[in-house]
């Protein structure tokens, strides 16, 4: 068996072309990564764009590790449509139509640009070459809200690709039985984001 803990990248700043993390999103991987120190995990991927990349780094460090592999289909959509600034929900303006669409459940209109089966069929490589190189264990895999949506709704057989807004460095738990069904222990866990967590 494979569990694979999917992990949405820290709070990024806005504002720029492929962000890294703003200070909160530093805070809330290290508290992740504390909270992971209780589980054996044993392996480290990520998503090439920085946001996720550092987001990994900072759960490794705290971990004792490094960064394992670093998997390009983990990337979220910034260069599959118009390359555009990052902006974050929490720096958009009120009538922006992309935070309407999250504030009204219309998840797939947030990019309405994007191919969906194509964007669909990436996801579900980037989960099967996880599950293709490691087999077995605990593997942590930082990506996007995006293809976190994607995957799981590859799994679930949902309709829609885009379904729910992952809090940042949420938890996603998939797990991958001998037998070859893929379980979704939990979605959108952030636990280690509230109350204290003893090291």
């Amino acid at each position: 068996m494979i569990e694979v803990l999917f992990v949405r990248h820290g709070q990024p700043v806005s504002g720029v072309r492929n962000p890294e993390l703003a200070p909160e999103g530093i805070a809330d991987a290290e508290k992740l990564a504390t909270w992971l120190r209780h589980e054996h995990i044993d392996a480290i991927v990520a998503s090439p764009l920085a946001r996720a990349l550092q987001t990994a780094e900072t759960i490794a460090a705290g971990l004792d590790r490094e960064v394992d592999l670093v998997l390009e289909d983990l990337r979220e959509w910034d260069d599959d449509i118009s390359p555009e600034d990052y902006v974050a929900l929490e720096d958009m303006g009120p009538d922006d139509p992309r935070l309407r669409a999250v504030i009204d459940g219309r998840f797939e209109d947030y990019v309405p640009a994007l191919n969906l089966p194509k964007f669909r069929a990436r996801a579900r490589s980037a989960f099967e070459q996880i599950i293709d190189k490691y087999g077995s264990g605990r593997i942590v895999a930082v990506a996007h809200g995006g293809i976190i949506n994607a995957t799981i709704a590859d799994v679930l057989e949902m309709p829609k690709t885009f379904w729910h807004n992952p809090a940042y460095t949420s938890v996603a738990r998939l797990r991958r039985l001998d037998s070859g069904v893929t379980i979704v222990d939990c979605i959108n866990d952030t636990a280690h984001l509230r109350g204290t967590v003893f090291a």
